[in-house]
């Protein structure tokens, strides 16, 4: 195999050491010299290992993205002469058998000298920032859901019928509901009828009886602390909306304007496409390098030369879930560009292709955006073919 750099270190991470493996050697050979030492991960020990690695006359330092546990090697590294790759662990998984700490550093060297690690996208400070904030917003929106689930199977123990009848037992009504039980008050017509908020189509008798079951002081402490969390995460998703709007139009008012002018991409999906890409795409060669990168790309399966169904890539899981949001949402609406694939894609029988579909082409227009910083224009985005049928 043929060799790429002559000294590197590959570095295995763990939360409280990290094990180094330089191999030093000509380009010819395939024995290089190995050196193994471990290291702490405070800070002081980092920059021994840094020092270490520099007095060796490395040029080239290989790890992977272990957790958290790379981002401190890799501030403390950074401001070197030492060309930093991160890798994916699921690129770089060694032979089975083999599991030690050294073994591994010293297969990732390995790769990395011949030159099959291939670089992770790590985004600039002020993007990583931002990424941090967007994605703990992320994580509050599925906490959120998990109380809904908690309030839903207790309703459904006591053999509470409400989501019969309310569509969104968080609205108004449905909450001052849930407050009753909670409270311990008594269900009847006249006690009912205060709480009811605005329209709902169910009756004040239908009401009654759907509330009709059989709740425990338990079930009733456990809602009410479900119900409590509840409103707890919705403050704070409107506490760090505000923070990540005033991060985003303060440092990207330019590409944030660009982005939501993009149909389906609304304030939320402009803030993960600005926090998981960045203001601009030089990190990505193609369109479809960031297509497959954000995995809405077709993966590729083919046997005895026959080309066979396959699904997509694993991908960017924020971004992913992002763009297939964004994705429905312009497929359904006016846009002729993502209406017409959406219908045509649809029509075959799968919506959620067809939501895949919208979604790969948004990326491509993203791309075109952040790389050309022009405005959205929907007769470009419809392209050529689908302009002749219009026509």
């Amino acid at each position: 195999m043929e060799v790429m750099v002559e000294t590197c270190c590959g570095i295995d991470v763990h939360q409280k050491s990290i094990v180094c493996c330089i191999l030093d050697g000509p380009l010819d050979t395939n024995k290089p010299k190995k050196q193994h030492r471990t290291f702490g991960t405070t800070t002081k020990k980092l920059r021994e290992a840094l020092t270490w690695i520099q007095s060796q006359n490395v040029t080239h330092v290989f790890f992977e993205s272990t957790g958290q546990y790379w981002i401190p090697i890799f501030n403390i590294f950074y401001d070197s002469n030492l060309t930093l790759i991160l890798a994916n662990p699921q690129h770089i998984k060694n032979l089975p058998g083999r599991k030690t700490d050294m073994n591994d550093a010293e297969w990732i060297a390995q790769l990395g000298r011949c030159g099959l690690i291939q670089q992770s996208y790590i985004p600039c400070e002020e993007v990583q920032q931002l990424r941090l904030l967007t994605r703990r917003r992320k994580a509050y929106t599925e906490r959120i859901t998990q109380c809904k689930n908690e309030i839903h199977n207790i309703l459904q123990r006591a053999n509470i019928k409400l989501t019969s009848y309310l569509s969104d037992i968080y609205g108004l009504t449905g909450m001052a509901l849930l407050e009753m039980f909670i409270n311990g008050e008594v269900i009847t017509e006249e006690t009912i009828l205060p709480k009811i908020h605005g329209r709902i189509k169910a009756t004040v008798d239908q009401l009654v009886e759907a509330m009709d079951g059989k709740l425990s002081f338990e079930d009733r402490f456990l809602m009410g602390q479900s119900l409590e969390h509840y409103h707890h995460l919705i403050n704070q998703i409107e506490e760090i909306t505000v923070v990540i709007k005033h991060y985003v139009l303060e440092r990207f008012e330019r590409e944030y304007n660009l982005l939501i002018e993009i149909p389906g991409v609304s304030s939320i999906v402009a803030f993960v496409i600005l926090s998981e890409i960045g203001p601009n795409v030089e990190a990505f060669q193609s369109q479809g390098n960031l297509a497959s990168w954000a995995g809405v790309c077709p993966g590729s399966y083919e046997s005895a030369g026959i080309k066979k169904s396959s699904h997509t890539t694993q991908g960017n899981k924020y971004l992913k879930s992002s763009l297939f949001q964004a994705g429905g949402i312009a497929g359904r609406s006016k846009d002729d560009a993502f209406h017409n694939l959406y219908a045509r894609i649809s029509g075959k029988g799968s919506k959620m292709k067809a939501i895949i579909a919208c979604a790969h082409k948004m990326i491509r227009v993203i791309y075109k955006i952040l790389s050309t910083r022009d405005h959205y224009d929907a007769k470009k985005a419809l392209g050529l073919r689908q302009q002749a049928r219009a026509n």
